[in-house]
């Protein structure tokens, strides 16, 4: 546990001079200052807490005459003070985390700040254990709304090289499944940078894939659900419907398949074996209309499926991304 600081007259939370001394310690002490940091990062949390409480005890107050402007502007001052008090005496515990945390990241380089759109492709993201598939905005940021679809055909291929269970950045991801989406796009009659970019939606740039239930990766791509007809592997997650435009969460299964190339081949199977997509396979259509023939068709619940599949493709972290796939083949 960190041992609390000598008492001062800086102890004052209205004593802005002691940020100064903390620079200060930086280059004199740099372990004493992640301390000094942590306990003010304490403080912040604990007045956070503390306010919270006097707000549900708000309602409490009306109608009493002791009750005034004055009386909170006093009492959010004092509040301030006793948060800082707890965490220089001890505190909650917190600081001791904050410190062990960024003692454990403190012996790492930094890597080069991103000035442009190539070196952020280039730029790692960090590797994480595939999540559930989560909501995702247009721009494939965790907010997915999934399909109302129950899902895709089995597909066969056995023997295959073992997939990676995630991807560092937005360029790997599209690298790593431009050549499955072609060869579906070639049977579906559908562009392939449409079928990248509706993955990129449901899966986050790859970052959000559901796991199967050995912590393994599901390469669900496309928020495809389990019904009766499915007899693979499944996997249960917590997702968000649109339910006549209001969103409520619920839970529901999920297929899971051993790779890649039986993804992508389930995904088109079940398209060709649906009639209610028949409309939109054959439109022929560009692909920023894709998603919004999908939606039509009743494939997704998401009011704006459509338009953030569109705003995908027009991003230019996709259009660099696709270049640098399309390059490589």
């Amino acid at each position: 546990m960190l041992k609390p600081p000598a008492s001062n007259s800086s102890d004052l939370y209205l004593d802005f001079a002691q940020f100064n001394q903390m620079r200060k310690l930086t280059r004199d002490d740099e372990g004493a200052a992640l301390q000094a940091a942590a306990r003010q990062m304490e403080g912040i949390f604990l007045n956070m807490m503390l306010q919270s409480m006097r707000d549900a005890n708000a309602v409490f107050a009306e109608g009493n005459m002791l009750e005034s402007r004055d009386t909170q502007f006093y009492q959010g001052m004092y509040d301030k003070q006793l948060s800082l008090n707890i965490s220089n005496s001890g505190g909650l515990g917190l600081a001791d985390v904050i410190v062990k945390q960024m003692q454990a990241n403190s012996g790492k380089e930094l890597t080069d700040a991103v000035t442009d759109i190539t070196g952020y492709l280039k730029h790692p993201l960090p590797a994480r254990s595939p999540a559930s598939a989560s909501p995702h905005n247009e721009m494939g940021e965790p907010l997915h709304s999934d399909s109302t679809v129950l899902s895709v055909n089995q597909a066969s291929n056995v023997n295959e090289k073992p997939e990676p269970s995630s991807w560092r950045s937005p360029a790997e991801f599209v690298h790593a499944i431009y050549a499955h989406a072609k060869r579906a796009g070639q049977r579906l009659g559908v562009a392939p940078e449409a079928i990248v970019a509706q993955a990129v939606l449901e899966t986050g740039w790859g970052q959000h894939v559901m796991s199967d239930g050995k912590g393994g990766n599901s390469f669900n791509l496309f928020g495809i659900k389990a019904d009766s007809r499915w007899d693979g592997e499944t996997v249960r997650k917590n997702t968000l419907e649109y339910r006549n435009g209001i969103a409520a969460k619920e839970n529901a299964s999920f297929r899971s398949y051993p790779s890649l190339d039986q993804a992508f081949a389930d995904y088109v199977d079940f398209l060709n074996g649906n009639s209610r997509y028949e409309a939109a396979i054959n439109k022929n259509c560009e692909a920023k209309q894709w998603g919004f023939e999908l939606q039509g068709s009743g494939y997704a619940t998401d009011p704006n499926y459509g338009n953030k599949i569109a705003n995908i493709i027009e991003s230019d972290v996709f259009k660099s991304a696709l270049n640098s796939a399309t390059e490589k083949l």
